[in-house]
């Protein structure tokens, strides 16, 4: 594709588009618009940007941000993204983790107060 071709400029036109539904906070439009953009550029690296920027799956948003680096494996804000994803899923885990040791905790000392009450009762 020609540089400020017909098919370029319209897709620059619908990349506008879907930013600016974006920015609006309009992420099923944009999503629709960006997915058009895709459509005809599968390798659109801002499409696939502006794509996971709206895009709410977790999972979807991560395999889309994969999709960027292995268009351009030196695209910084792709792994960013992917890196705070990694950052937050690991915060996760050890909120997870310590939820889990505490209420153990609290399991075994309730057994000791019923094992040391039962003690007491029947003694």
């Amino acid at each position: 594709m020609s540089a400020g071709s017909p098919k370029e400029t319209n897709l620059e036109s619908l990349m506008q588009v879907g930013i600016a539904a974006a920015r609006n906070k309009n992420k099923e439009a944009a999503k629709g618009i960006f997915t058009q953009v895709l459509n005809i550029d599968r390798r659109n690296e801002r499409a696939w940007l502006w794509l996971a920027a709206v895009e709410e799956d977790q999972t979807e948003r991560r395999r889309i941000l994969q999709t960027v680096l292995s268009i351009n494996p030196e695209n910084r804000r792709a792994r960013e993204l992917l890196e705070a994803m990694d950052r937050q899923v690991e915060l996760s885990e050890r909120a997870s983790m310590r939820l889990g040791v505490q209420l153990l905790i609290g399991i075994v000392i309730a057994l000791i107060i019923v094992g040391i009450l039962a003690y007491i009762i029947s003694g």
